[in-house]
């Protein structure tokens, strides 16, 4: 399908996981793609030379979204290349909280100024170059089922998930009338571990995973990033055009039946922990 033909998106913390899968289903769809994370390895090689073998463009943009100077030289760089900016999906985190008692200022100005401050000014900037072409525009930031719902040790990270929730509402009433929309997407049990090639199979599956939470999904699976990137392809494209301030879940229905009595700390790769 071409349902991102011309389109020119960056996506943040796209060297695996999650982003990762959001780069390959808009490079499927014709997009050229900006990767980005805060440092290059082999995963980031394969997704790069994975979306340059179906013969779409991928570039390279190594930077901390915490750090303002990054931010400033990867959108130049990202504009310098392609010429323009059409999606912006902000993805870049991972995080493990530590106990309420135990949460320090240094991992809260961690934590809030990479998924949260970075996430705004990252989407400030993306919608200033938008405006500037004219021809409108997607903001798309990965919240998480945390951002509804709290697990033992998961201040910060909800808080920061619901933010952006509430980043996306004001976003699209301020930018009313300029063709871009914001919204988010708001993962479930994601299974976005690196896996070597003769397990991919079993992606998804919850066994040996997290599988106590199997019984709680109605779906009875849990997630790929594929998931996540369909979702995001939905709101990037013109299928989405009417959807706008608004965080969808995808999630198998987990929160329909609300948090299972043996929820864990959150870790990379579990609920909503975008990588």
């Amino acid at each position: 399908m071409d349902l991102l033909q011309g389109k020119k998106a960056l996506i943040t913390g796209s060297r695996r996981g999650i982003g990762a899968g959001i780069a390959r289903v808009f490079a499927e769809n014709g997009a050229d793609v900006g990767i980005n994370d805060i440092e290059r390895d082999e995963n980031a090689d394969d997704i790069i030379a994975e979306i340059e073998a179906i013969g779409r463009v991928a570039t390279w943009h190594q930077a901390d979204v915490g750090s303002a100077d990054d931010r400033t030289r990867m959108f130049d760089d990202f504009i310098a290349t392609h010429g323009q900016i059409d999606i912006l999906v902000n993805n870049a985190v991972a995080s493990a909280d530590p106990h309420f008692t135990e949460i320090t200022e240094d991992f809260w100005d961690f934590l809030v100024g990479h998924a949260l401050k970075g996430y705004l000014f990252c989407s400030q900037r993306a919608v200033k170059e938008m405006i500037k072409q004219g021809s409108g525009g997607r903001i798309i930031s990965i919240s998480s089922v945390h951002s509804y719902r709290a697990w033992p040790q998961d201040t910060v990270y909800g808080i920061v998930k619901a933010g952006l929730n509430r980043m996306a509402i004001s976003m699209a009433v301020d930018l009313a009338g300029t063709g871009i929309t914001s919204n988010c997407v708001a993962p479930g049990y994601i299974d976005s571990r690196v896996l070597p090639p003769e397990l991919e199979h079993t992606r998804g599956q919850l066994e040996g995973y997290v599988d106590y939470a199997r019984d709680h999904i109605p779906n009875r699976r849990g997630g790929v990033p594929r998931d996540i990137a369909n979702a995001c392809l939905f709101l990037a494209t013109d299928l989405g055009d009417y959807v706008n301030g608004q965080t969808i879940t995808v999630d198998g229905g987990f929160l329909a039946g609300g948090v299972p009595p043996e929820s864990v700390p959150l870790e990379p790769g579990m609920p909503g922990a975008a990588e």
